[in-house]
């Protein structure tokens, strides 16, 4: 049986998005040490996703909710289980699980989702509800887990706050370290090592899939989904300047949707395609593709590409995301254009790897395509600028500290932390005094105190005093 096990909440296989990329990538990692096994959703089989599984250095194993028995008894046999995102809602039977849970919170889903539900429903009482089951999702992994991971210092500062309201740190877990590592890792999502020879016929592999790119085109990537929290009408409306000058200025959209079935389609989509043909593009300079390109094939589109783009609205969701489509421009070397506000911003200017420009500005931003688009030079110097950094995101450099804190769980160093009680946690939220809640026998005295006359309850109070 494994030493480990982990569950993702998204899809795995050829097609995957950040969770499942996440969930895979680190499972890997895990196997270089210990005994790992990954669960993932049941989705419709097909040889290719046999194929991909059959390579990994661990098992998998595909689990359905309506057996929930079969995923509580892969989990009682491992030693330390690790889920993400819904999973412990979906099997609260994991809850009472008497091993280590590490939860992995690299994704607010609870900012996320405010603005997604903003858009898909229709009135504001049902969003709070759908907000309110979220934020219960979102404290039960908080209120249960042994461990949490997060993608960045600013997470960390985020989760801790949150850990803290919730009674989850306190006077034991100073004892048991000042620096709470015992309790959080800062685990970002990562890069996976670029193999020799990996997509060797790139420029033929991008041209079938994409025959509007020609070699003289200068492409922009975007190189993820079209989340409801990003902008492309303020890209859309940027290239439509810069073509003016320079007609060899494309931009590829690379996925329009989710692999994963069960996630709706995104309201961003339509509009951003309405915005182009009002824009009137030629055909083939705005590109949105409507499949999934295959986890390993990626690398001939983001090779091809000459700037990764990711253009987001600004706002309080904005300083605790992580772009992950961020990391494959760095692993390919790609001058990077993003807007303020998120760590991967402050890493661009910290590191000069492109442009920085604010939420909304459309001139701004056609400047910035402009500037990288006309020189072939500095694209070239910001490639060899991200090599210098792309080592600290290595897959096995990102979860190092995860695989250190399993080794000691593993090893016997573990003392399960105290995990507060519903009453605990009212009583924080309530603001009451930090004294332990009265006992019966000193209920009842406070009751029969209310109705004795005032001159007898201050003797009994000098009393009690004296």
């Amino acid at each position: 049986m494994p030493d480990i096990l982990l569950i993702s909440d998204d899809v795995v296989g050829v097609r995957m998005a950040g969770p499942g990329i996440r969930a895979w990538e680190i499972a890997r990692v895990l196997s270089g040490r210990f005994g790992v096994e990954l669960a993932v959703p049941e989705m419709r089989s097909n040889d290719a996703d046999a194929a991909f599984f059959r390579q990994a250095p661990f098992s998998v194993y595909s689990y359905a909710t309506d057996r929930p028995r079969d995923l509580m008894a892969r989990a009682e046999a491992a030693r330390i289980v690790l889920v993400q995102g819904y999973v412990l809602s979906k099997f609260p039977g994991l809850r009472d699980l008497p091993r280590p849970l590490i939860a992995d919170i690299y994704d607010p889903f609870v900012l996320e989702n405010l603005f997604i539900h903003q858009r898909k429903i229709g009135n504001l009482h049902d969003r709070e509800a759908v907000h309110y089951h979220d934020l219960g999702v979102f404290n039960g992994l908080l209120r249960r887990g042994d461990h949490f991971l997060v993608a960045s210092d600013r997470q960390r500062d985020l989760v801790t706050g949150c850990l803290l309201a919730l009674g989850r740190i306190g006077p034991a877990d100073l004892d048991a370290g000042a620096d709470l590592d015992q309790l959080l890792s800062v685990v970002p999502f990562g890069i996976e090592e670029d193999k020799a020879g990996e997509n060797a016929a790139a420029p033929e592999n991008v041209r079938t899939l994409f025959p509007q790119i020609g070699d003289d085109d200068i492409l922009l990537l975007w190189g993820g989904v079209l989340s409801d929290w990003y902008d492309p009408e303020t890209l859309l409306r940027a290239l439509n300047i810069v073509r003016r000058s320079d007609s060899r200025v494309k931009l590829l959209f690379l996925a329009t949707g989710h692999p994963n079935p069960v996630v709706p389609a995104w309201e961003t989509v339509p509009v951003a395609k309405a915005l182009a043909s009002e824009l009137g593009f030629p055909a083939g300079s705005v590109i949105f593709n409507d499949g999934w390109i295959p986890y390993d094939r990626r690398g001939a589109i983001f090779r091809r590409a000459d700037i990764g783009v990711s253009i987001h609205r600004t706002h309080f969701e904005t300083r605790y995301a992580f772009r992950t489509r961020m990391l494959d421009y760095l692993k390919y070397g790609l001058p990077v254009i993003g807007t303020e506000g998120d760590v991967f911003a402050a890493l661009i200017e910290e590191r000069n790897l492109g442009r920085v420009v604010r939420s909304g500005d459309v001139e701004g931003l056609a400047r910035a395509i402009a500037d990288l688009s006309g020189n072939a030079g500095e694209r070239q110097a910001i490639r060899a600028r991200t090599l210098e950094i792309r080592e600290r995101f290595l897959w096995k450099n990102t979860a190092a500290p995860l695989v250190a804190w399993c080794g000691k769980v593993l090893s016997g160093n573990f003392t399960a932390p105290r995990r507060p009680s519903r009453a605990d946690i009212i009583r924080a939220c309530a603001g009451s005094p930090g004294s332990p809640s009265p006992g019966p026998l000193e209920r009842w005295a406070r009751r029969i105190g209310r109705r004795l006359p005032p001159r007898v309850l201050g003797r009994l109070r000098r009393l009690k005093k004296g």
